[in-house]
C-alpha cells in the first residue's frame, strides 16, 4: 500500500510544481494591476449597489442560485495520465487511498471558492434580512457539508457512462443546493428541512446500490482530468507560451465569407492564417466571445456611465493581451518558415487583427452604454475606448511584439 502513497505524492508534487511555474507568469505586473483596478472598482460599485436594497429584495432567490451552482460544480482531481489506463488498471481494487486523496485536495481546494463567494453574498444577505455576519459561519457549515456530498455523488456517478444520467445527476444535486439554502435564509420550518434532507438521503441510497457493481470508467476520469488541466492551461496561455495546450479546432464553413474580403496575394499570408486560426479555434475566438459577453451584460445592466467606461476598459485590455499567443501559434510548424514572405510581414498582420478586434469591441461596448445610459453617455464610451484601443494597439502591442519576438 504503502508505493499507492508515494504515486500521489509524487504526482501531486509535480502538479504543484506544473502550477507554480505557469502562475509566476500569470501573476505578472500587468495582471495585479487588472486586478487592483477591477477588483476595487467591483466592490465600490457592489457596495453602493447594496445600500440600495430594501427587505423585499429576493435574496433568497439570488444566494441559493449562486451558491447552487458553486456547490454543484464539483470536479474530482484525480491526477490521472493516459498511460495508466494501462499501467494502473491493474491496480485498481487497490487505488482506493490514491482517490481519497484526490478527494480531499478536491475538496480543500474548493473551500477556498466557498469561501470567497459567501463573503461577497454577505453584505448583500446583512442589508436585506438585517442579520448579522455571524450567520456567516452557519452558512459556511452547511455549504462545508452539501460541497462534501456532492462530490461523493460526483464520484459515484463518474462510474456510470450515460451522459444523459450525468445531466440529471446535475439537475437534482443543484435543485437539493439551491432548496436547502433557499430554507435556510428565509427561515423555513424545520418540515421542509427535513423532507428535502429525507428525498437526499433516498437519492444517495440509490446512487450507491446502483453504482456499487461498476467499476472506474477510466476513459472518464482521465479526460475529466485532462480537460480540467486544459483549462488552466489555456487561462495561463494569455500570458505566456504554452506547450501543453491543445486547442480545439472547428471547420465553422459558415463563416468562409469572412475572409473573402482580404485580398489575394502574398503580402496577405499571415492576415489569412491569423484570421482563420482566430476564427477556427476556441482558444482564442472562445475567449474573445465569453469576455465579450461578460462586459456587455455588465454594461447594459449597470446603467452606470463610470462602471461602463471602467468595465470598457478593462475588457480591452483583457482580450487585447489574450491575444498575444496567437503570435506565435504556428512557431513551431515548419511549413510557416517556407513562406516566401518577411518577418515583418507577420507582426504588421497581427498588430492589424489585433487593432480591427479591439476597434469591433469597443463599437459593441459603446452601442450598450448608448442603450444603458443614454446617447451622451454612450457616446464618450466610445470615444474612451476607441482612443484606449489606438494606444494598445498602436503603442503597447508593438513594443510587447518585440519583445516576443526576442526571446523566442
Amino acid at each position: 500500500m504503502k508505493h499507492i502513497y508515494e504515486l500521489w505524492r509524487e504526482r501531486f508534487q509535480t502538479y504543484l510544481k506544473e502550477l507554480r511555474r505557469y502562475l509566476k507568469y500569470m501573476f505578472n505586473d500587468h495582471l495585479l494591476f487588472v486586478l487592483i483596478f477591477g477588483g476595487g472598482a467591483a466592490i465600490y460599485y457592489y457596495s453602493g449597489w447594496v445600500k440600495t436594497l430594501t427587505s423585499g429584495f429576493p435574496v433568497g432567490i439570488v444566494m441559493a442560485f449562486i451558491l447552487g451552482i458553486v456547490l454543484t460544480v464539483s470536479p474530482i482531481s484525480t491526477l490521472l495520465k493516459e498511460a495508466d489506463l494501462v499501467f494502473l488498471l491493474p491496480l485498481e481494487t487497490k487505488l482506493g487511498p490514491y482517490f481519497r486523496k484526490g478527494m480531499s485536495v478536491s475538496f480543500i481546494s474548493q473551500t477556498y471558492i466557498i469561501l470567497l463567494i459567501l463573503a461577497a453574498c454577505m453584505p448583500m444577505y446583512v442589508q436585506v434580512t438585517g442579520n448579522g455576519f455571524q450567520m456567516f459561519f452557519y452558512m459556511l457549515l452547511l455549504a462545508l457539508g452539501l460541497k462534501l456530498w456532492n462530490l461523493m455523488i460526483h464520484w459515484q456517478m463518474l462510474k456510470i457512462r450515460d451522459s444523459y444520467a450525468q445531466i440529471y445527476n446535475w439537475i437534482i444535486r443543484y435543485i437539493f443546493n439551491a432548496l436547502l439554502f433557499y430554507f435556510f435564509i428565509e427561515k423555513a420550518s424545520f418540515w421542509f428541512f427535513g423532507v428535502v434532507l429525507l428525498i437526499m438521503a433516498v437519492f444517495t441510497i440509490y446512487v450507491r446500490e446502483a453504482t456499487k457493481d461498476k467499476t472506474i470508467k477510466w476513459e472518464i476520469l482521465i479526460e475529466k482530468e485532462q480537460g480540467r488541466m486544459q483549462a488552466f492551461y489555456q487561462a495561463a496561455n494569455m500570458f505566456t507560451d504554452v506547450p501543453h495546450l491543445r486547442g480545439r479546432v472547428n471547420r465553422r464553413r459558415w463563416l468562409d465569407p469572412i475572409f473573402s474580403v482580404i485580398p489575394y496575394g502574398s503580402e496577405h499570408t499571415y492576415r489569412f492564417l491569423f484570421s482563420r486560426t482566430l476564427l477556427r479555434m476556441s482558444e482564442f475566438s472562445g475567449l474573445i466571445i465569453r469576455l465579450s459577453l461578460i462586459s456587455i451584460f455588465i454594461i447594459l445592466f449597470s446603467g452606470n456611465f463610470y462602471l461602463s467606461v471602467i468595465i470598457s476598459l478593462l475588457f480591452l485590455y483583457l482580450t487585447g493581451f489574450q491575444l498575444f499567443p496567437l503570435l506565435r501559434k504556428h512557431e513551431l510548424k515548419i511549413w510557416t518558415s517556407l513562406y516566401p514572405v518577411e518577418q515583418s510581414q507577420k507582426r504588421k498582420a497581427f498588430l492589424a487583427l489585433l487593432l480591427q478586434i479591439l476597434l469591433a469591441q469597443a463599437v459593441l461596448f459603446g452601442i450598450c452604454a448608448f442603450i444603458s445610459a443614454g446617447l451622451r453617455n454612450g457616446i464618450i464610451v466610445l470615444v474612451i475606448s476607441i482612443i484606449f484601443t489606438f494606444v494598445f494597439a498602436k503603442l503597447y502591442a508593438p513594443g510587447r511584439v518585440m519583445k516576443l519576438e526576442k526571446y523566442y
